[in-house]
């Protein structure tokens, strides 16, 4: 039987992007712009979460796009591990 596994790298990315705008970018102010609970933002980045609706990853990240003035792809944020 074949393991499949998704590594969900939200955290990088919000951290990558934080750095690059000089602070401007946290996973609350993301949790506040997408309008999601932060610790939904949070349990995406301590890998605690199983599944995700694809219209919050959506709205997540469109607001790191906004708040980071970057343009992040699902690829930035999802990676299929085997």
């Amino acid at each position: 039987m074949i393991s499949l596994s998704i590594k969900i790298k939200l955290g990088e990315a919000i951290e990558a992007a934080d750095k690059a705008t000089g602070g401007k970018v946290s996973k609350y102010a993301i949790a506040r712009e997408a309008k999601v609970r932060p610790n939904l933002i949070y349990d995406l980045c301590d890998g605690k979460t199983k599944r995700i609706d694809l219209d919050t990853l959506s709205s997540i990240i469109k607001t790191l796009n906004e708040l980071s003035g970057q343009n992040h792809t699902i690829s930035d944020i999802l990676e299929y591990v085997e």
